[in-house]
């Protein structure tokens, strides 16, 4: 093998490895994260994969309709105000 076929071939096969977890869903995610964490690795890869299994998935947010930071009245703040709407006929139809 010559060294294009080998590097074609790492790339692609970290490009899978890429894909799979992009694509996991989150729960799967963190426990291959914690799984990985225990293996012996350097401190510091150790501890960012233990502190990346532990964050939320997505936006961080742990669902909207949850969130601690929105209160009834910020919430009663944004609402948007009643309005009419008004159908206009067509002239010369």
């Amino acid at each position: 093998m010559d060294f294009q076929t080998l590097t074609v071939a790492l790339l692609v096969g970290l490009s899978c490895v890429y894909a799979a977890q992009a694509l996991m869903p989150g729960a799967w995610r963190a426990h291959a994260l914690r799984a990985m964490a225990r293996w012996p690795l350097p401190k510091l890869v150790a501890d960012l994969l233990a502190d990346k299994a532990q964050k939320a998935a997505g936006c961080g947010c742990n669902g909207c309709d949850r969130s601690p930071s929105v209160s009834p009245s910020a919430s009663e703040a944004f609402a948007t105000k009643e309005a009419k709407i008004i159908f206009m006929p067509r002239r010369g139809s």
